[in-house]
């Protein structure tokens, strides 16, 4: 069996009038255009999610990095104090003992 095709410009425009026709199509676009939006807000949800853990994390670094800073200062601190006894010489002390 061969199917029929519309070759005629008249049948393709009384289709196109047809008000079915209109109403499945600006259905069919209007369900789309749902997807569309649906697909964007999904997006936008994911990426305040995103950000919203980043920020949790930076929150919680940020009380980790005054921590980290103070021991960095510590440890530069004692490093300092076990370099200076190096520095002087026994002999210079000499005679004199506590």
């Amino acid at each position: 069996m061969r199917t029929g095709r519309i070759a005629d410009g008249v049948e393709l425009a009384a289709l196109d009038s047809d008000p079915l026709v209109r109403v499945e199509r600006e259905e069919e676009d209007a369900r789309m255009e749902r997807a569309e939006i649906d697909r964007l807000l999904a997006e936008v949800d994911r990426e305040l999610a995103a950000e919203e853990q980043a920020a949790v994390v930076r929150v919680d670094r940020s009380f980790t990095d005054a921590r980290r800073a103070w021991r960095a200062v510590r440890r530069g601190e004692r490093a300092a104090l076990r370099v200076l006894p190096s520095r002087w010489d026994v002999a210079d002390l000499g005679g004199e003992a506590a």
